[in-house]
């Protein structure tokens, strides 16, 4: 069994990194008005996925719930949180495009589900299984969404 710190650990460093999409989709909501209501819908979500990750901490001191560290190396999420968050800054930008952002959050939102993202817990409980299987289905969705609106941006 992991050891409680290390599993806490993950839990913040995944939780930061939807805080980090977050962030980034606000950026692109102030860079491109005209999406706005886009891209705040979508970082309203990723704020709700943050706060339900962050709150595994309290089910793995209960015992309810096992996190396996080891599913992502804190380098990989570390490393995707840093271009995240490289790329908040540069949405203010003039050169980014409203193809670009949207290319950025369609890479963003496949390779969460590609890599399973949210397949990092362990339990019996059924609020668990519900809890991971909505972050799941949203997160498809979400890519789902945006490849729709880049799609539409490539052809205009």
């Amino acid at each position: 069994m992991p050891a409680e710190a290390d599993q806490i650990q993950t839990i913040g460093m995944m939780a930061a990194h939807e805080s980090a999409v977050a962030d980034l989709y606000r950026a692109y909501s102030r860079r491109f008005p005209e999406r706005s209501e886009f891209f705040d819908a979508l970082a309203e979500d990723e704020v709700r996925h943050a706060r339900m990750i962050a709150g595994f901490a309290d089910d793995v001191k209960a015992g309810k719930v096992q996190i396996d560290p080891g599913r992502f190396s804190a380098a990989t999420v570390l490393s995707s949180l840093d271009l995240v968050r490289k790329r908040v800054t540069e949405a203010g930008r003039a050169e980014i495009t409203v193809l670009d952002a949207l290319s950025t959050a369609k890479d963003l939102e496949h390779e969460l589900i590609e890599q399973r993202y949210f397949e990092i817990a362990e339990g019996d409980a059924p609020e668990l299984k519900g809890l991971l299987e909505t972050l799941a289905a949203e997160t498809d969705e979400h890519r789902q969404r945006v490849v729709e609106a880049w799609r539409k941006a490539q052809q205009s």
